[in-house]
């Protein structure tokens, strides 16, 4: 779906990866820590790919309750949470389709953004930031028309 939304090739690939920082207090993983050791990734990273994690643990970022997602453009790599998409942490039903599609936008998203696009004021385009999960949820699959129009249409590939 990732492919679809941002028209790039995207590959699976299902090697497990190790990542510290890890807050008791929080019980939460700091995705700028997750971020650092995905930074080896990128130092081989021969083929210029950008890669994103998918974790089912909770995340957030220093000063902030939680996030969905984090990217770091630099290092062409990025983390994403299926712990507060799922609908059974916010005490709804669970509905696995709509899990995948909160992991594919939130991935794009992401993505998007290891593509040097912005946060965008269009609360349905893609690349618009969610600060809740209904946020999310009015976000289309697809990048807004002032979106695509900045898209770097650079050949890439993703690692998922």
């Amino acid at each position: 779906m990732i492919s679809q939304i941002l028209d790039i090739p995207v590959e699976v690939c299902k090697s497990p990866v190790l990542y510290n920082g890890f807050d008791r207090s929080r019980n939460q993983f700091d995705a700028t820590e997750i971020l650092t050791c995905l930074d080896v990734f990128s130092r081989r990273n021969e083929e210029n790919r950008l890669i994103l994690l998918v974790t089912g643990d909770d995340i957030f970022r220093p000063h902030t309750r939680y996030v969905f997602g984090l990217s770091r453009p630099k290092t062409k790599t990025a983390v994403i949470s299926s712990a507060r998409l799922n609908n059974e942490y916010w005490g709804l039903p669970y509905d696995e389709m709509m899990l995948i599609d909160r992991l594919s936008r939130e991935g794009a998203h992401e993505l998007g953004h290891l593509l040097f696009l912005d946060h965008c004021s269009n609360p349905s385009c893609i690349m618009a930031n969610p600060s809740t999960l209904d946020d999310l949820d009015i976000k289309k699959s697809m990048l807004c028309p002032s979106c695509l129009a900045k898209m770097n249409k650079k050949k890439v590939s993703v690692f998922v």
